[in-house]
């Protein structure tokens, strides 16, 4: 088996999409229409917004397979925003279907990439740095896990985040905190299972003590004791 191809993480992301298609199965009309928990965003701007992110990720796929650099939204923001707003209010049957269909084509897509395009291949974040494959799959599976709580739909929350991508995602969470914690804040991260961790600058360090999963919702700007400080939501 290669060593380049991104194989657990290829196959943590598509476990969690099949976790967010059960998830998704018995949404209504109705409930398409309630908020979910992302501020501003309802049930359906979520669903419309994992399909075309899965879309983007499909894209920057097969633009790798023909040796070409592809952006994620080839109209920037503004194509994504308006995507999801235009797409938010579809039935609830067009939102499900919508969402199995961009998994499928997406993990098809990955099925068909060769080891020399995952060695080399490239796709664009934030439409101009560039990125590898391996953390395009990163990326996608981060959206599935977090939106799938973020949806609000089966009771799930930050503990039922899988264990392979809290692992995955652990590092990379802990290198970018000291970016997104208040100036002048330190904090110490008590997981219990892992080394404690640092990050921040400030005089009275605060200890954010809790699970690993529920440390990462917070490194991801949702949740975390009153007494935590407030991180801005990543979307």
């Amino acid at each position: 088996m290669s060593a380049v191809v991104p194989y657990a993480w290829l196959d943590g992301c598509v476990a969690a999409h099949r976790r967010l298609e059960a998830a998704v199965a018995p949404v209504t009309d109705e409930v398409a229409r309630q908020p979910s928990l992302l501020p501003g965003w309802t049930v359906g701007h979520l669903l419309t917004h994992l399909a075309r992110n899965a879309d983007s990720h499909t894209r920057r796929v097969l633009a790798a397979q023909r040796g070409e650099v592809a952006p994620q939204y080839a109209g920037g923001p503004a194509q994504r925003e308006h995507e999801i707003g235009t797409g938010s209010t579809r039935p609830a049957r067009e939102l499900r279907a919508d969402v199995i269909a961009s998994h499928g084509a997406l993990e098809r897509a990955w099925a068909a990439t060769t080891e020399g395009v995952w060695t080399t291949g490239l796709g664009l974040r934030n439409e101009t740095e560039p990125v590898t494959l391996a953390d395009v799959v990163l990326a996608r599976w981060r959206e599935v896990e977090v939106h799938r709580v973020d949806l609000g739909l089966d009771g799930a929350g930050w503990e039922s985040l899988a264990t392979d991508f809290v692992d995955a995602e652990w590092e990379r969470a802990v290198a970018t905190l000291g970016e997104r914690v208040p100036a002048g804040t330190a904090v110490v991260l008590v997981p219990g299972d892992r080394p404690s961790r640092a990050a921040g600058a400030g005089p009275t360090p605060v200890v954010v003590r809790g699970s690993p999963c529920v440390l990462l919702g917070w490194m991801l700007g949702r949740g975390g004791a009153p007494s935590w400080p407030e991180l801005p939501p990543w979307e």
